[in-house]
């Protein structure tokens, strides 16, 4: 089979692979649509190990071969994967909330092979812990790569009571700040702000007609000034850091209102992840900070109701499709402001 091999920093190469066998408890999956993820830049660039050579983790495919112990009624049927999979022992597992596993959870395309190839194998605590995420016939195989970064910020923003907020600042205009923004905006929050400071990214929301109140160039405005101005000096409810840049906390925290939530969503360089916060701001305005790291199985769950509530128009943001040949065209187009690409497919 063909898949996109990880060589080391900075090097992906397309090559043949050998493909791979269910085991016991294994099932098999042909993989008919992976999606790039902002993190995958980073473990291309060496910011984020992996132990594996074939990353992805945004996946819709579909059911081939059953190793023993596993049901056959299942062939034919087409999945999304839940990339998260636990310990399945611990507490937490055990009330399926695999994400705070004693153990530490382990996620497909970081300790197993991903989806950028042909075939990919789900491993049997995988399979035991039901990561394999039936989809509905009417859900197309690239909407099924939208269920993992969906179900992300359904997860993540689940600590903010959208439904009592007015106002909410997404730092960030990719793919994860739009989700965000689109999520929050499904939840009834009245105005959403996106900020970003690379204008071909905003044009590309103002393009799609996006339901985004305000969009904000940071480098041409001060969002902070802006939020100061645009609520008499009242701050916004809810601001959600989706962007790796340690530097948007601090103007996430000066937005907020007395009382309200900031959501680090985005993960940030391990080798230099600290930035100085004025913890009197937190204390004195009472404001809640949350952290946002991936997403369990009622997510994904979730995530097909809002797609198929038509909350969420994964038409407006499925931008481009490569095949696995194109690959490192692919990865190039996600890093290219100029190109306006929202989520990128690779289809097999």
């Amino acid at each position: 089979m063909k898949a996109a091999i990880l060589k080391g920093p900075n090097r992906i190469d397309v090559e043949d692979y050998p493909k791979p066998e269910p085991g016991q408890g294994e099932v098999l999956l042909k993989v008919d649509m992976a999606a790039l993820c902002g993190t995958d830049q980073r473990v291309l660039r060496g910011e984020k190990n992996v132990s594996v050579p074939i990353i992805g983790h945004e996946i819709s495919g579909t059911a081939e071969a059953v190793g023993s112990g596993v049901a056959e009624d299942i062939l034919g049927k087409r999945f999304a994967v839940q990339t998260v999979v636990g310990c399945g022992e611990c507490p937490a597992c055990q009330r399926h909330h695999q994400i705070f596993c004693e153990q530490g959870f382990k996620a497909i395309g970081y300790a197993w092979n991903g989806g950028f190839a042909e075939y990919m194998i789900m491993p049997k605590p995988a399979v035991d812990q039901g990561c394999l995420i039936p989809l509905p016939d009417t859900m197309s195989d690239a909407e099924g790569t939208l269920l993992e970064p969906l179900s992300c910020c359904i997860n993540g923003l689940r600590y903010l009571p959208l439904e009592e907020m007015k106002r909410v600042v997404v730092m960030g205009a990719g793919i994860i700040g739009v989700l965000n923004a689109l999520v929050a905006k499904a939840r009834g929050v009245e105005e959403v702000i996106v900020v970003n400071r690379s204008q071909p990214k905003l044009d590309m929301i103002r393009e799609q007609n996006l339901p985004i109140d305000y969009l904000m160039n940071s480098r041409d405005t001060d969002p902070v000034a802006w939020v100061n101005e645009h609520t008499g000096g009242a701050g916004v409810d809810g601001v959600v850091v989706s962007a790796s840049a340690k530097s948007l906390v601090n103007p996430g925290i000066q937005m907020l209102a007395l009382g309200g939530h900031l959501s680090i969503f985005a993960g940030f360089n391990k080798a230099d992840p600290l930035e100085p916060i004025d913890l009197n701001l937190i204390h004195y305005r009472e404001l809640h900070v949350h952290g946002a790291n991936s997403s369990v199985r009622r997510d994904y769950i979730e995530a097909i109701e809002l797609l198929q509530a038509g909350k969420v128009d994964s038409a407006k943001l499925i931008t481009h499709t490569y095949s696995l040949d194109d690959f490192l065209d692919a990865m190039k187009a996600q890093s290219d402001p100029d190109v306006h690409s929202l989520k990128i497919l690779i289809k097999p």
